[in-house]
């Protein structure tokens, strides 16, 4: 028997229960109080008596209320959990032969053509850990170039005996290389760096420094340049051998650094320290 069902009858027992109360109470007795003697009579059988059974009220069933389901809730759909994207690790080559696999990674970037005609194609993972490390010293390797040298020499015009002066027109020289190295992508560009990690450092231990962290070389660099002095031109030059150096005194006592950006002329130079100023942001 279902619960709607039993909550039927117990209604109704509960209503034929209230209608006998309510006959008992209006129940009253016959008027008068003489009481009667009739002679007793003869007792006669009874005749049968139909009797007719009057049909019973049908006792009112109070109106029950319809149950109302409660609101069936929709839980809503879980979100689902992002899935992080598993980038599988990419083999490195050795030290040795890693040359090939550096220059297809450099390719691979928007500049990357660009980037392989300004790039020495040899040695490329130790020439650059050579030059970072002189670099953050405030100095420059005299071999380990990771950077095609330029093919055209630094104009000067003869004031005097042995006095020269840098044509402004020699800065040209760098801008080829200085728009093509600031125009790399600095996440691109530290990506390929956080890959060649492995062996960066194993270079950068053979060099002598075993226990040493190369972003710390890299972030000595970056300050170098990115701190380096000026001087405003033209900038005057004598030649008592084969090199030219500055006729000032103050220009000449400069870091390899700074004097390197002087030769690069303004322009190039503020380019090249606000480029590295972001590099510097994404490895702190």
């Amino acid at each position: 028997m279902t619960k709607k069902s039993l909550a039927i009858i117990a209604a109704i027992t509960v209503v034929g229960l209230l209608f006998l109360v309510y006959l008992a109470a209006t129940f009253e007795s016959p008027e008068g109080t003489r009481t009667v003697e009739l002679e007793q009579p003869i007792p006669k059988a009874p005749e049968p008596v139909e009797r007719t059974i009057a049909p019973q009220p049908e006792v009112p069933v109070a109106a029950q209320p319809t149950p109302v389901e409660p609101p069936v809730e929709i839980a809503p759909e879980p979100e689902p959990e992002p899935v992080e994207e598993v980038v599988e690790a990419i083999p490195l080559p050795s030290l040795n032969e890693s040359d090939s696999f550096l220059l297809e990674q450099l390719a691979s970037f928007e500049l990357g053509s660009r980037l392989l005609e300004v790039v020495n194609a040899e040695q490329i993972a130790r020439q650059f850990v050579v030059f970072v490390e002189n670099v953050s010293q405030g100095s420059l390797p005299q071999l380990d170039y990771p950077i095609k040298r330029l093919s055209q020499s630094m104009a000067v015009r003869e004031i005097d005996d042995n006095l020269y002066e840098m044509e402004a027109g020699s800065f040209k020289r760098y801008d080829a290389m200085v728009s093509t190295l600031v125009a790399v992508d600095p996440q691109a560009a530290m990506a390929l760096y956080e890959l060649a990690k492995p062996l960066l450092q194993e270079a950068y231990a053979e060099i002598g420094y075993r226990n040493r962290d190369f972003d710390n070389a890299m972030l000595g660099a970056i300050d170098t340049v990115i701190n380096a002095r000026t001087a405003p031109g033209p900038y005057q030059l004598v030649k008592p051998k084969v090199m030219y150096v500055y006729a000032d005194a103050e220009i000449e006592s400069m870091n390899a650094v700074e004097k390197q950006l002087l030769r690069m002329g303004p322009d190039n130079a503020a380019k090249l320290k606000a480029a590295l100023a972001r590099y510097k942001e994404l490895l702190n």
